[in-house]
């Protein structure tokens, strides 16, 4: 790989994007969960808000995209944020309210990091170098203790997390005997890489020379992107794949911060060609500062070179890294799209995280504006399918529209 693609996935890979539902829950799921040795006033929730509210003010990067989509000017709404949380009635309370504020704004990767994701999130970035700032962020003294977490307490916690299960993450069959592969990917999940990579490549082994191959993500709500970099795209192409994707950055000094630590090197938005830039969505001219592009390289590793033709089956479920993959497989031509647009968001590194100054309360949101190669925004407008099909899983193969598409294509 050349320095730019490393830098794809060393820096701005999803590393490890928990799953947007786990993360937000559903209203009252984390009820009767305390957090903190002692209540916040009225006054430290609101100065927790208020720092909250200008880290995303001068950060996130979605806000015009939330006007569009869903009618919501978040950031005029401050007032009636402040009475929400104004109020609430206890930790508790003002955790379940923060959420509640932030799900306004749309973004599965922009929420509070409740206390039953603590764990996952601190063995996740403990070990890893690249993700630094993550870390001393989740292990400062006051969010220790607002979540009640210590090293001891990983060895008491039962193996019921996010990417706990013992199970493979993938199903193989054969539709059509010696013509008709098909693989399901329920979950790119990033403890099980290696011991399903050793089984999924013995299954490319006896289809190397099928004419189709049918790769199932509907329903995949992301994980780890070197599941499908290793387990899929190296194992198969016959030849190095590359997608740039350009990535636009407000400016704010929450990410500078992070990404200077990181040694991203963005470039001043004047330095991209008024032709390129004329392509682009208006706000991108108007409220960001800097850019990179990222050029994503893979190449073939172990292939089994496999020549037929791939599809791919996706649907609204399919969001962060199985996103990403969707995404590169349509734009590097890896594999043709089957069913409904995705739930997007899957281009761009792992969500920022920041801790609130009275509480220790983390939260974490998207910091990039990421586009598609055609230059539209990824959250906006998702991955769109080649060929657009109703995307409900059918009873039977003969049943499922997806497949009888990628079948008669």
């Amino acid at each position: 790989m050349n320095g730019k693609s490393v830098k794809v996935f060393v820096n701005f890979i999803m590393i490890f994007i928990l799953i947007s539902v786990f993360l937000t829950g559903c209203s009252g799921e984390n009820a009767g969960i305390s957090y903190g040795k002692k209540e916040l006033t009225s006054q430290e929730k609101m100065e927790d808000f208020e720092y909250m509210y200008n880290i995303l003010k001068e950060n996130y990067p979605y806000f015009e995209v939330n006007k569009r989509v869903n009618g919501v000017d978040w950031l005029k709404n401050k007032e009636i944020y402040e009475s929400r949380i104004e109020n609430t009635k206890n930790n508790e309370d003002f955790m379940e309210e923060l959420n509640s504020i932030l799900s306004e704004l749309h973004n599965g990767h922009t929420n509070v990091l409740f206390k039953k994701n603590f764990p996952d999130f601190y063995s996740v970035y403990k070990d890893m170098d690249s993700r630094k700032p993550w870390f001393n962020v989740l292990t400062n003294k006051k969010s220790m203790e607002w979540y009640g977490f210590s090293e001891d307490s990983l060895k008491d916690e039962s193996s019921d997390g996010l990417f706990s299960s013992t199970k493979p993450a993938f199903k193989t069959d054969k539709i059509v005997p010696d013509k008709v592969a098909y693989l399901k990917i329920r979950l790119m999940d990033p403890k099980r890489i290696e011991e399903d990579g050793k089984e999924i490549k013995k299954f490319y082994n006896k289809i190397e020379d099928y004419d189709k191959l049918i790769i199932d993500i509907r329903g995949n709500g992301g994980g780890s992107d070197y599941y499908w970099i290793e387990n899929i795209i190296k194992p198969l192409t016959f030849k190095p794949l590359s997608v740039n994707y350009y990535m636009f950055e407000r400016g704010g000094e929450y990410n500078k911060k992070i990404y200077d630590s990181m040694g991203s090197e963005f470039r001043d938005i004047s330095s991209i060609s008024p032709e390129i830039l004329n392509k682009m969505p208006q706000e991108v001219k108007t409220k960001f500062k800097n850019y990179e592009i990222s050029t994503a390289v893979i190449k073939p590793y172990n292939s089994i070179n496999f020549k037929g033709k791939i599809y791919m089956l996706i649907d609204k479920a399919v969001y962060s890294s199985s996103d990403g993959f969707a995404s590169f497989a349509k734009a590097s031509k890896f594999a043709t799209l089957i069913g409904e647009r995705t739930g997007g968001d899957g281009i761009g590194p792992d969500p920022i995280i920041f801790s609130l100054p009275n509480s220790g309360a983390i939260v974490r949101y998207s910091s990039l504006l990421c586009l598609n190669p055609d230059y539209t925004i990824n959250e906006e407008v998702q991955t769109a399918p080649d060929i657009e099909v109703n995307p409900a899983v059918g009873n039977s193969y003969k049943e499922d529209l997806c497949i009888q598409a990628a079948i008669k294509d």
